[in-house]
């Protein structure tokens, strides 16, 4: 190869502003999903703790794909 058939990379810049800014959203849009789901699991695991009382002699009948009492 020679000088005049190789590419430069010096000229490309790597982090450009668009770049940047996908990989921002990426992040945050991310954290917002990670924050829903886990508030949902420990609403779950909430439940499951509520519902095993012995106190509590109401039957429930939850068929929510959501329903992790079964794994508990």
């Amino acid at each position: 190869m020679t000088l005049a058939t190789t590419y430069s990379y010096s000229n490309k810049k790597i982090f450009d502003l668009s770049t940047l800014l996908k990989a921002i959203t990426f992040i945050v849009a991310n954290f917002i999903l990670v924050f829903i789901f886990l508030f949902l699991t420990l609403e779950e695991f909430e439940w499951a703790i509520f519902s095993s009382k012995e106190q509590i002699t109401d039957e429930v009948l939850d068929k929510t794909p959501w329903n992790i009492k079964p794994f508990i």
